[in-house]
């Protein structure tokens, strides 16, 4: 898809479908439309009188210009009460312009951009409408024979004033950047895992480290053997696939310190093991390596933005399947970084695989770990779809995680970490046990991966309601969400700018 940022005048823009925004409570047409207005015979502004222009958030009208002006079709999309305008009703805004278009089969589309930006500013108004408009976009072609003809958006552009074009165009880049990572994690998320198993997944992350010039390393089970990566390896030895772990280092600065450690949960099917899980829903857990898709999501962004910090990004990947061979109840397993585990359920394996992504990362640099995964299906019990649940050892880390989530749009709840609760997962044959029972499993679960940061400071992402939708909504369609790609890619463009400041 062609993306541009233009400056001119409204009446002279060439597009299938000009989209201005309209205050809700206005007495009057925008000025911005005065010209365009007088080419078309008053026919705006008697709409707008007749009320058929409304300014109420999301209310869409299209109007037929007749070759009056150059532009095709008008979409006046309302914006609501000037003074309650957020950066995430704009983003929404872009989001439902888009779908309204697709849905008249507009495939050409100019944003004109003025009014928003004098409540915003130009950087976040653009970034905001251009996000949402390419958050909408999104599909998954999926693996029909016969392909259903979906239209596409094959032309955007933002038209604004030429004194406003290079912060324009600075939102737009990382609006681009943002929803491509958000997109790329989302179409990962909705592969079926025959199509995506762990050595798929290595070699696609081999792609976008190497294409953003990142330092990639895939360690294989000979590998992990020598790690004594018994997480990781216990839990892949009931499948028929191999595990890998997939560590990729973006150093955007001179020396590799003050490292952020962003790791993910790779598990490309989850079957639950021994502890099979039930049949109904089994087939959404092709999405249980959410967590690694939102930190390749985050690289793609990061590696387009390129900002100056350092992230290590560490992916332990496997199947959990059961077999002969497979990870039993009442196994005890030594993690890499020498703790004992007992397995008393061997559906609780997504920690297992963290606790060694979790050492590993250390090892190659990380002073700073955010480990996200579909963890718990009590987070989603907790906290339903629309928020990500959290815990931390460190303050500040967690206040940082939470800024960016809140800049990036995405919602996060802390749950606490109380001390009372690490007695529910101590084991008396081990160090620790795999499972803290159904009271506080997110908790738990949590502070069982945050054992292995050893002190580091660390924040956990638990995005199991998250990371998938049911159904769709203005920004996601049904399926795989991105979620915490911006948030992770926020996170580092904001410590970037402290750098500079620093």
């Amino acid at each position: 898809m062609k993306i541009e940022v233009k400056s001119g005048k409204l009446q002279d823009c060439t597009t299938k479908c000009l989209i201005v925004g309209i205050w809700e409570g206005e007495n009057a047409l925008p000025a911005l439309l005065k010209e365009t207005d007088e080419k078309m015979g008053g026919a705006l502004s008697a709409l707008f009188a007749d009320g058929e222009i409304s300014g109420k958030k999301k209310s869409v009208q299209f109007i037929h210009t007749f070759g009056k002006v150059p532009a095709r079709r008008i979409m006046t999309i309302g914006l609501g009460r000037k003074e309650e305008l957020s950066f995430e009703d704009l983003r929404e805004t872009g989001a439902r312009a888009v779908k309204e278009a697709l849905k008249a089969k507009l495939t050409d589309i100019v944003f004109a951009l003025d009014e928003e930006a004098k409540v915003l500013g130009d950087y976040d108004a653009a970034h905001a409408l251009l996000e949402g408009a390419l958050l909408a976009n999104y599909r998954f072609p999926g693996y029909h024979k016969e392909k259903e003809e979906k239209p596409e958006l094959e032309a955007l552009a933002i038209l604004c004033k030429s004194d406003a074009l290079e912060e324009v165009k600075e939102g737009a880049r990382v609006a681009e950047a943002l929803a491509r990572g958000t997109n790329l994690a989302r179409d990962l998320v909705n592969m079926p895992g025959n199509y995506l198993t762990p050595t798929v997944l290595s070699e696609k992350a081999k792609e976008i480290a190497e294409r953003h010039g990142m330092e990639v390393e895939i360690l294989d089970k000979v590998d992990m053997e020598l790690y004594c990566m018994g997480g990781l390896l216990g839990v892949s030895q009931g499948s028929v696939e191999p595990p890998k772990l997939i560590a990729i280092k973006y150093q955007g600065t001179e020396k590799w310190e003050d490292v952020i450690g962003f790791v993910g949960k790779g598990i490309t099917f989850d079957s639950g093991g021994i502890s099979i899980k039930p049949g109904p829903g089994m087939d959404e857990m092709k999405g249980d390596m959410g967590g690694a898709a939102a930190v390749l999501g985050a690289l793609e962004a990061i590696g387009t933005l390129k900002p100056a910090v350092n992230i290590a990004a560490v992916i332990p990947t496997t199947e959990n399947m059961p077999s002969g061979s497979a990870l039993k109840p009442g196994d005890v397993i030594t993690t890499m970084s020498g703790k004992t585990v007992e397995i008393l359920n061997t559906d609780a394996e997504g920690r297992l695989i963290l606790a060694d992504g979790m050492s590993y990362a250390r090892k190659i640099g990380a002073n700073y770990l955010i480990d996200l995964a579909t963890l718990t299906g009590a987070a989603l019990v907790a906290l339903g779809t629309c928020t990500t649940a959290a815990l931390t050892n460190d303050e500040a880390l967690m206040e940082e995680v939470m800024e960016a989530a809140g800049e990036a749009g995405e919602l996060l709840w802390r749950l606490p970490g109380y001390k009372p609760y690490m007695e529910q997962i101590k084991s008396k044959i081990a160090d620790l046990k795999n499972t803290g029972g159904r009271n506080a499993g997110t908790i738990t679960a949590g502070l069982f991966v945050g054992e292995f940061a050893e002190g580091t400071p660390w924040v956990h992402l638990d995005i199991a309601g998250t990371a998938w939708a049911d159904k769709a909504d203005d920004l996601s369609p049904a399926g795989g969400t991105g979620a915490m790609v911006r948030t992770l890619s926020v996170l580092a463009l904001r410590r970037a700018e402290t750098n500079n400041i620093e």
